[in-house]
């Protein structure tokens, strides 16, 4: 299997669930840059891997490739039979991992877009505000979600806390954290994520 990746992207998520599946060795991971200004890299790219040129990308060989950052962690982690939840956990699991790749990353990309890659004059305050509003939403579900757990699935980590533990990250590195004020119980799941070999294996001297 071949892994494309490239930091900070969502491909962040899957490089990390393969550290915790301890499968670094099975799966060949690439960087590749999606904004590179090597075209024909990118062409090749986008004609025989990823129609998007985007990452993540799971290449497996004489199968179909996976496309998905939220897929490639639910499959990845059924074919190693690892960081699965227990049965009980099981609608959590699901529940979380699509919330986050439905909902959540459409918010962050937005508040990344304005605040990083649009001009000061450019920016559209209505959009920031309802978006960091549908965060702040996010947040505060969360936070009665995750009393007396210590990972979405109860005790056990799984796939979910990498695909939701990455927005989380990722919104902790926008504009010094202030997406995460005010929410104690989000910043106490994060630390006890950065804790993590895996995790730490993944974002050290990763910014957005």
């Amino acid at each position: 299997m071949k892994l494309y990746h490239y930091q900070p992207f969502r491909s962040c998520r899957c490089l990390w669930l393969i550290t915790e599946l301890q499968a670094l060795s099975d799966i060949q991971v690439i960087y590749l840059d999606p904004l590179s200004k090597d075209k024909d890299l990118v062409t090749s790219y986008k004609s025989k891997t990823h129609p998007h040129g985007t990452v993540p990308a799971l290449e497996i060989e004489g199968q179909d490739t996976i496309l998905e950052s939220g897929a490639i962690c639910l499959y990845l982690a059924e074919l190693y039979e690892r960081c699965l939840p227990e049965s009980g956990h099981r609608k959590n699991y699901y529940n979380w991992i699509l919330y986050a790749t439905s909902t959540l990353d459409s918010v962050l990309e937005l508040l990344f877009e304005q605040w990083y890659h649009t001009p000061e004059g450019d920016k559209d305050n209505e959009k920031i505000n309802a978006a960091i509003e549908k965060f702040n939403v996010f947040a505060a579900y969360f936070s009665k979600f995750m009393k007396r757990r210590d990972y979405v699935c109860g005790g056990r980590f799984t796939a979910a806390d990498c695909v939701l533990g990455y927005d989380i990250w990722w919104a902790s590195q926008m504009r010094d954290g202030v997406l995460l004020a005010g929410f104690p119980v989000v910043k106490t799941y994060l630390d006890k994520l950065r804790q993590r070999y895996p995790f730490q294996r993944t974002f050290s001297n990763v910014s957005v």
